[in-house]
Parts: C-alpha cells; structure tokens; sequence
C-alpha cells in the first residue's frame, strides 16, 4: 500500500502510537484534566445509571436506530440497559435527549441554522443532560457515535472490530461541540461498504446510494444517474441511434450491428455504452430543433430531477473510453476548445435549461443541484490558453455554469505515490488541477487505490492520502469518492478503509495515530510484525521501485522480478513466520481471528513468489506453496487477481507447473 513516510520513521526507530486496548479488564472512565471537562454527574457509577434515553413522541425512523445504537454500545460498554422514552413519559432522573424533542427545542439550538453539512450535529450538555441533533437524520446517528467515542472510549474499526471498553463508573462530559464534517460527501468504495451498509454507517461513509435503508438516514446526495449517464440512461443508444445515428459517435464494429440493437437485452448491450460510443457533443450543442438531441436531453434529465426531488448532483458523465466524435464539426470544435471544452459547452447550454424550467416551471425554484461533468480520460484537460505564459480560460463559453459541477478523475494521468500537486512527479494533474479551477468552481473527486492488474498486490498510496484530501478540501469539493474495487476484498482494506472514512469526516485527525490504533486493535498480538511488514513495504516503494520505475499507476505491471527480488518476498515471509509464531503461544480460543487476519495479509508474498518466481522451487517446494496460499486465501477469499480475471484460472496455471 502507500504508506506515510513520517509514520514509518517512527515505525523503523521503535517509536509507536499505542491505542486503548479493545479488550481486557474493567475500566473507570475518569477525567482528563486539561483535556476534557466534566460534570458532576455519572453516566453510571458503580453499575448503575440515572440516565434514560428521551426521544419525540413520534421518532424518526433514524432517531430510533440512534436510540438502538446508544443503548447497544452502553450495554457493550457498562452492562447497563438505558431505558427509552417517548415524550412526554420520562422514567429516569437525567436523560439524553435524541433528535427533534420538545426538551431540545427549549434550549434554543436551532441546528439548520449552524451549517452542519452533510451529517454534522450538535452535542450539548445542560444540567447534566445531553442533547444530540442534527439537521440530517445521518448526523443525529453519528452524534451517539461522538457521544460514545468521547465519553465510553467506543471505536468502530470493522464489523468485525468494535472497542468496547468496560467500565462500571463513567463521568458525564460536559459536551459543547458543534460538528461539521470536512467533506459533505464521503465514499469510501470498497467491498466492505458496497455490501455492508451498517458498516458504512458507523464509519460515517454517506455516499452509498439510493438504496440506503431509511432507518440509516438519508440517501447519498447522488442522483440514480452514473458515470455514463449520457449515453446510457439520458440517451440511451440502443434506444436512440436507429433513428438518430447523428446524435452519437460510434465505432464502426458496433455501427454494423445497429440492425440488432432492438433484440439485444439491456445487459449484452451495456457494453456497447460503455466501451463504445460517445455522444456528438456538438449536436446537442448547435441542435436547437424541437425534439432535437438537445430538446430530448434536458427533458429527459428533468424527468430524473423531478423523480429525485431529495438528490443534488446529478451526474451527466461519459463512456468509459477514449472516443471523441469524429464529424467534421466536432473536429473542428476540439481543435479550438479541447475535448473538455467541447463537452461542458454542451452541458452549460443544459445546466442553462435546467436552471430555467427550475425557476419557471418546476414549482420548487430555491432547489439547488448540480450537474456533474467528468473530466477524465479524454476530457481531463482543461479548456484553457496561455496568454504571456499566464492560463485562463479559452472563453466565456468554457466557464462553467454556477450549478455544474466538474468532477475530476485522474485515473491514467496520475502517479498516486505522491501528492496530485506535486508539481515534480505529478506534473500534468498539478497542472490539471490548478487549470481547472480557472474554469468552475464546484468540483467533485473520484480517485483510486487499488492495482486494478494486481489485486494482490498493496497499493502504496496512504503517504498522500491526507495531502491529497487537503488539496480538495482547498478546492471546496463537494464530494469525493476513492475508488477501491468492490468486487473483491484488497490488501489492508479495512484499515484503508478505518483511516479514509476517518479523515474524510474529520481532515484534522493524525494519519499515523489513525493507522497505529487500527493495527493494535485489530491484528492484537500480532500487531508489532504487521508494522514491521508495512514499513518494509514503504522502504522497498521508497527506495527500491521508485529507481526502478514503478509509476504509481493504477494499472501499474506489478509482479516482476525488476519490482520484487526474491530476497525482498524471503524477508516478508520471514516476518510473517514471526508473526504466526507468536500466534501459536496465545490460548487457542485466540488464535483462529489472529491467524486469519494474518493469513489475509500474507497472500500477497504467496501469490508473488509463485507468480513471479516459480522457476527457482521445485515442484514439491511448489505444491506446498500453492497448497499454503490456498489455506490463507481460504476466509473472505480474493476470488480475482486482475480484475474480472479470476483466481480459479490462475490455479489452473499454476498446476501446470508441476507437471
């Protein structure tokens, strides 16, 4: 993975974080003084609570969970069950009041006036009473989670890793914490949040999707439109190009099979819209015909703003391909604009129609959305010149519109091993970035973290994780997403996973303590030779395959015996043998999660030393490591090792070798 080079120098002089222990004996929750202040009251002392858990008469269903969520942690936490009470019953002394109560209402807090964004709160005491809300169901949720974190020491770290400290005696915390998150929309793309929606809730990941259950709070702020809406869903090719074959650009391959669209099913013919077409952007751009391309875009994407009235970016996209359209207009408009300024001339003259039937037409004017073009691939460069060697935008028509929305996506023209303004070794997206903003001002982030040709492989790229969120949070992003692949279960996924989520929502946070109470707490025993392993990792990256010249590239060629001398793979092993050692002395009730998460993080110098180095064992020596591999790829298995190459073929492979 890419690792911080300030950790790992803590890392390599012994010097480490130690973060609370996750399990063990009882505790007392006791004052800090200097740092936190406290009441005079208890949450529980000695066993026992005064406090009950007050919600409206008639709770949400998200200031239900909240309510579930606080009374599962305390019980986790004291062995205490807090009662829970509707107003205007209230059983216990004190209480801590959930959501939008009447006893809330008369402190005077008014949260949808403090800017809170997406999924801030409010976390007040008053005469020993806490008061948590928001106003987003999400942020009444994650207020719980606060309170919990600051006063009970609870951290979610996975599903499978909850803190609990136990304790018997808490003081109350005197609270006075407005929340705001650090990023409105926070997608942290993984295996792990994709399919497990609690998950990302208690990392208050927010950008899930529509299908977000109710009880979770609210949708993600994404439209049901993706990344290649225009000629997938706004206009669908398979439904428009036998009549309008002058609104798309298409290869000729899929041109001679237009004959057989209508008969194609949806999920054969996605390809086609993916891979192969693009619209002709300058049609839409210069058509102004009644039930022209342009008229029957803007009123097919007012039919998704209509259907979507909570949503706020509505993603306008592009196929996943490097095809521009080749009419003579086109041409001729790339020339002088780009392909990037080709494409949002096009969406400011929809943004303008949109923004017109919102303020005429729509019955709900004060709406505020965005329309978000990608600029990736093709349209990564920004439609500007050079005047006297200063940039600024090629002219008026290439600024984007007060409610578009540029998402930039450095995929290919990215080196993720240092910062995206690095001006040295990330010279054209340090350019991209700053060009960009001469153009627009809304901006939206979706980059990657994952070897997408060697899924085994860690991505090294957490020594920039912060720079780079600092650098969009310069920008003002609305939202941003770090791609993973959701398909499969990637090296170090759940930390990765721990310390995103963790920043996007609070940048202030330090990596290496955010890193370091992960390892602790989730390798336990084992934790000493995980760091061992990743700071031989960031000193190989570092030292070895940066002169070799591994690109950072997500698409990089990573198993080679240029980036991986077998010596280097032996020294991993030889830590890993370290750590299943100390796995072995530990009471055997113990040993299988260790082992397991250990056994996850070994694949990699398996798959390596049989892929890049099966020429120098025998065929008995091999066996035992194809045989050992399978073992640890055994509990929540990587099933591909390339994308959509799946790791059944790779065994097959790797039996001819013993042949």
């Amino acid at each position: 993975m890419k690792w911080m080079k300030g950790i790992f120098c803590l890392l390599l002089s012994g010097v480490f974080f130690l973060a609370a222990a996750c399990s063990g004996g009882e505790k007392t929750v006791e004052p800090e003084p200097d740092e936190i202040r406290y009441t005079d009251s208890y949450l529980v002392k000695d066993g026992k609570s005064i406090y009950s858990v007050l919600l409206p008469e008639s709770p949400t269903p998200a200031e239900e969970f909240a309510a579930q969520e606080l009374c599962g942690i305390f019980y986790n936490s004291t062995g205490v069950t807090l009662p829970v009470a509707n107003e205007p019953d209230l059983a216990a002394q004190k209480y801590i009041s959930i959501g939008d109560t009447e006893a809330f209402g008369k402190t005077g807090i008014r949260p949808e006036t403090l800017g809170l964004g997406g999924g801030g709160f409010v976390l007040k005491t008053l005469e020993n009473n806490v008061y948590i809300n928001a106003d987003t169901e999400q942020g009444k949720i994650y207020g719980v989670y606060e309170l919990c974190e600051r006063n009970l020491g609870y951290r979610y770290f996975a599903a499978d890793e909850i803190r609990y400290v136990p304790t018997q005696t808490a003081l109350l915390q005197d609270f006075d914490l407005t929340v705001v998150p650090s990023f409105d929309g926070r997608n942290v793309n993984s295996y792990y949040n994709s399919y497990d929606h609690l998950n990302a809730l208690r990392l208050r990941v927010n950008e899930i999707g529509s299908t977000f259950p109710e009880q979770y709070g609210e949708a993600s702020d994404w439209a049901t439109l993706h990344d290649m809406s225009n000629n997938f869903q706004l206009l669908y090719v398979k439904d428009y190009y036998k009549d309008h074959p002058d609104w798309f650009y298409m290869t000729d391959e899929w041109k001679q099979k237009a004959d057989q669209f209508a008969t194609m099913s949806d999920d054969d013919f996605y390809v086609c819209a993916q891979k192969y077409s693009q619209l002709c952007y300058t049609q839409g751009y210069y058509d102004n015909s009644e039930g022209g391309m342009f008229d029957t875009y803007v009123e097919n994407l007012i039919g998704y703003i209509k259907n979507e009235p909570d949503a706020k970016l509505f993603m306008l996209g592009m196929g996943d391909n490097h095809l521009v359209c080749d009419c003579e207009r086109c041409q001729r408009d790339i020339e002088k604009y780009k392909v990037s300024g080709v494409t949002l001339r096009f969406v400011n003259k929809v943004a303008k129609a949109v923004n017109e039937w919102l303020r005429t037409e729509s019955g709900m004017p004060d709406r505020k959305i965005y329309l978000v073009m990608f600029a990736y691939l093709t349209a990564m460069e920004a439609p500007v010149r050079y005047v006297n060697r200063v940039a600024q935008p090629i002219d008026e028509s290439v600024v984007a519109e007060d409610n578009v929305c540029i998402r930039i996506a450095p995929l290919e023209d990215a080196n993720f091993y240092w910062k995206l303004n690095d001006e040295t070794h990330n010279t054209f997206m340090a350019k991209m970035l700053q060009e960009w903003q001469l153009c627009a001002e809304h901006f939206a982030i979706w980059d990657y973290r994952v070897f997408y040709s060697g899924l085994f492989a860690p991505y090294p790229c957490w020594n920039t994780v912060k720079g780079n969120l600092e650098i969009y949070k310069s920008m003002d992003v609305l939202s941003v997403m770090h791609q993973g692949y959701e398909n499969v279960r990637t090296p170090f996924n759940k930390l990765d996973d721990y310390v995103r989520s963790r920043l996007l929502y609070d940048l202030s946070l330090d990596v290496g303590e955010l890193v370091d109470e992960f390892i602790d707490a989730y390798y336990k025993e084992a934790a000493p030779y995980i760091r061992e392993y990743i700071a031989l990792l960031q000193m190989h990256y570092e030292n070895y395959m940066v002169a070799e010249g591994f690109s950072g590239s997500v698409y990089s060629d990573i198993y080679s015996q240029k980036f991986w001398p077998l010596d280097v793979l032996v020294k991993i092993e030889d830590i890993f043998k370290k750590a299943y050692e100390c796995i072995a002395k530990l009471p055997e009730a113990e040993q299988i999660t260790i082992r397991n998460r250990v056994d996850y993080e070994s694949r990699f110098y398996r798959y390596a030393m049989i892929e890049i180095y099966h020429d120098s064992f025998t065929k008995a020596e091999l066996a035992e490591m194809i045989e050992n591999f399978n073992a640890a790829n055994t509990t929540e298995p990587l099933t591909e090792y390339s994308v959509r190459q799946y790791m059944e073929d790779k065994l097959e492979n790797w039996m001819t070798y013993l042949e």
